[in-house]
């Protein structure tokens, strides 16, 4: 990001957050594809390890924004994991993708995992997927 440019101030509204197992953005049209949309995840036992994919839209951005992705484990208030990056936002009525692949993430047990969506330091809102062990 050009540091010349300082972050901006208008805070982006999150219109959509989605868990997949698979997301890819075609190179030709640019959409972007998700496969198996999911909020549960049922394992033999803990802990586990599950890769995920991650897609986000906002809205109402303009300006330099950087953004994090927290995967935090409910009960515990951990962080286990994080995606960073940055983007450019040239028009307040447009809107920006968010495409993030995780690698396998730990589930160290039963409970809720959060993906929060955090821009400029300021949060956004929240996903989510529930794990349990299967019967």
């Amino acid at each position: 990001m050009d540091e010349a440019k300082p972050l901006s101030h208008a805070k982006p509204v999150l219109i959509a957050a989605l868990v997949c197992d698979v997301s890819a953005k075609d190179p030709t049209t640019g959409k972007i594809s998700l496969l198996g949309i999911f909020d549960k995840i049922h394992v033999k036992q803990f802990p586990a390890k599950r890769p995920v994919s991650v897609y986000a839209k906002l809205t109402e951005a303009e300006g330099q924004y950087q953004f994090q992705c927290k995967y935090v484990y409910a009960s515990t208030g951990e962080t286990l994991a994080e995606a960073k990056g940055e983007f450019n936002s040239p028009n307040k009525l447009g809107t920006i993708e968010l495409n993030l692949q995780f690698p396998p993430l730990p589930l160290p047990g039963e409970g809720r995992f959060d993906f929060q969506f955090w821009v400029n330091g300021q949060f956004l809102g929240q996903t989510f997927i529930d794990a349990s062990a299967m019967d």
